[in-house]
């Protein structure tokens, strides 16, 4: 097993140390992390792009953060570029990462002869230029305007493909450029955002391993260690955020970016993404295709982690004695009759998701090997899972310490829809999560009953 990384050396030195260590794994040949960043930040991308024009993305808000900077910076050291403005669907107020979009940047990126791409912007114009760029071919850089997410350095991009948000590989960035102040200064919900994404840690995680336990699904030990790296660099962040303590915005990127490093080294998104991500998806897919409101991906995450957190203590609760294998095996229907179900509760989003459920519906044989092996070895289980797991509890106060969103409410997501996002969000991803679980168990219903009475706008504590 590799060696822990060093997370008391300062971030950015536990940056390069772990891009070095990883290299033939990473795409991402230098994170620039630091006070005026842009200067170093377009040396290192002239290090790491191809000679020639590049194609530099931006929004309304993007360009005037840092989009100008940058454009300044590549004029004076006379490096080629052309513009292109991410525009929001029509009669929308902001840009998606969706198959149209991707497509436009993909024709600009041809129709300019550009060698690269250049993303300023946070998750959606990174993703939108990655998976472009991927397409073709090309590299690209990303210039960071927000600590929101943890996809800034991964090789995957979060997309609405035909209605569904799913994750498709791709190449990460070759170079991120992240300037301190521009970070600190993002709208602050967009810093509950980041925060929020990475909570998620003990409960993704415990999905990765219950995953890989019970299906022998792939794990690894070098993204692990990554993993962990950056959870420690998140001790004491909570409570200086809210302040925009620039130390406390560094750890906090810093955190982000071995998190997607670590998705990188993984070749998945699983190190950091399980059923408490599906439950963000859900609210993100159903907003759209029936107008409905919804916040920022990491603050749903957020509320998604403590869901996930209360159902394993749920879980970790049941007397494995009362798992009867045969009767769950009966109640198993034929995939037809569950995809009618499934054609109910979806409507105009059923043909874009039955494709994953059926992939992950089991075979009467395959759940009576999942739950018998779970019923003889549920120590085995507790091990697995309680070794990264925390509470609902503790995972809500760091959550509370640094002002970001606890319950569905706060997130103007009704109750009706918030139980949904818990009880059918398994029918939208083949990952297999403790919502998967819960279902072959026959508690899901009852789980998410209680857990919607603890998480919907209960008086907090």
């Amino acid at each position: 097993m590799d060696e822990p990384l060093t997370p008391e050396a300062p971030m950015t030195t536990l940056i390069d140390e772990l891009l070095t260590r990883y290299a033939e794994h990473l795409d991402t040949r230098a994170i620039v992390l630091r006070k005026d960043a842009i200067a170093e930040g377009v040396r290192q991308m002239q290090a790491h792009l191809p000679e020639g024009t590049w194609l530099v993305a931006f929004d309304e808000n993007t360009w005037e953060v840092a989009g100008k900077a940058l454009a300044a910076e590549l004029d004076r050291v006379g490096q080629a570029w052309e513009r292109f403005e991410v525009m929001p669907p029509q009669g929308e107020e902001v840009p998606r990462c969706d198959d149209a979009s991707i497509a436009a940047y993909q024709a600009a990126l041809g129709e300019q002869d550009a060698v690269a791409g250049v993303a300023v912007g946070a998750g959606t114009i990174n993703d939108i230029v990655k998976q472009a760029c991927f397409n073709v071919d090309l590299y690209m850089a990303c210039v960071a305007t927000s600590p929101s997410m943890n996809g800034y350095t991964s090789g995957i991009a979060a997309v609405l493909s035909e209605g569904v948000k799913t994750t498709i590989p791709c190449r990460a960035p070759r170079v991120v450029v992240a300037d301190l102040d521009v970070l600190a200064e993002s709208p602050y919900r967009m810093i509950c955002s980041g925060l929020g994404d990475l909570m998620s840690k003990p409960v993704s995680n415990a999905d990765w391993q219950l995953s890989a336990w019970l299906n022998g699904t792939f794990h690894s030990a070098e993204a692990m260690v990554i993993i962990e790296a950056g959870a420690k660099l998140l001790d004491g962040v909570a409570p200086k955020l809210p302040s925009r303590d620039r130390q406390a915005v560094g750890d906090l990127t810093a955190s982000l970016m071995l998190s997607g490093l670590a998705m990188s080294v993984a070749g998945s998104s699983s190190p950091a993404s399980g059923g408490e991500h599906l439950i963000s998806h859900f609210i993100d897919m159903t907003s759209i295709a029936f107008d409905e409101p919804h916040d920022f991906h990491g603050c749903q995450v957020g509320v998604g982690t403590l869901t996930t957190a209360y159902l394993y203590e749920q879980l970790m609760a049941m007397d494995p004695d009362t798992i009867d294998v045969e009767a769950r095996v009966a109640a198993l229907k034929p995939w037809d009759d569950y995809a009618a179900l499934l054609n109910e509760r979806f409507g105009p989003l059923y043909e874009a998701v039955v494709k994953h459920a059926e992939k992950a519906y089991p075979t009467a044989d395959e759940l009576r090997a999942r739950l018998t092996k779970l019923k003889s070895e549920w120590s085995v289980l507790r091990q697995k899972v309680g070794s990264t797991l925390r509470t609902c509890n503790s995972l809500e106060e760091e959550l509370v310490e640094a002002k970001c969103p606890v319950r569905f409410a706060e997130l103007d997501v009704a109750r009706e829809r918030a139980w949904r996002s818990v009880a059918h969000s398994k029918d939208i991803r083949n990952r297999y999560t403790i919502l998967h679980l819960a279902w072959e168990l026959g508690t899901l219903d009852a789980w998410t009953d209680k857990a919607i009475d603890r998480l919907y706008d209960s008086q907090i504590f």
